[in-house]
């Protein structure tokens, strides 16, 4: 476990482990209110994603319009909890403009589904494989196979008198 420092400036707080920066606030100086980043809270919905209909970090969350809608199709839902905390680790995976693209997407084309969304996702993220252009020329067979399973069983059994 690597040690943690804080570092306070006057507009602002940040927390560092080596270097690496692992969280940065703005600084704010009210008394008795509590400020909360909801994407560091997002981890531990994990385990309770109840959490994020009454949770103090998710009451006020101004998350992105389509990102908002497929949240309230979710929570009319019984499940729907757990559907969108899946979405929202998604989120921390892959980057939040990613799953906002995705999420867009999937309510341009009215699919709110999860597993469709993980598809739009996996479709931005992963590379576009180019097809082969038509001057490629495939090897070509200098023996031609033939089918034979006395060869098969030949090789079977050659193999069980080796173990």
């Amino acid at each position: 476990m690597a040690p943690v420092s804080l570092r306070a400036y006057a507009g602002r707080i940040v927390l560092v482990s080596g270097q690496d920066v692992i969280a940065e606030h703005k600084r704010r100086f009210t008394r008795n209110v509590s400020y909360f980043e909801p994407w560091h809270y997002v981890p531990l919905l994990d385990r309770k994603p109840g959490a994020l209909r009454d949770g103090a970090p998710f009451v006020d969350w101004q998350l992105p319009e389509a990102m908002h809608r497929i949240r309230e199709h979710y929570m009319a839902g019984k499940g729907g909890d757990r559907e969108f905390v899946d979405l929202l680790l998604l989120a921390q995976d892959h980057g939040i403009e990613v799953v906002e693209t995705a999420c867009e997407l999937a309510v341009q084309q009215n699919t709110l589904r999860l597993p469709a969304i993980i598809n739009l996702i996996n479709q931005l993220v992963e590379p576009a494989i180019t097809p082969l252009s038509d001057a490629y020329t495939y090897p070509q067979l200098t023996l031609r196979p033939e089918a034979d399973c006395k060869r098969y069983e030949a090789l079977c059994s050659a193999e069980e008198a080796a173990a």
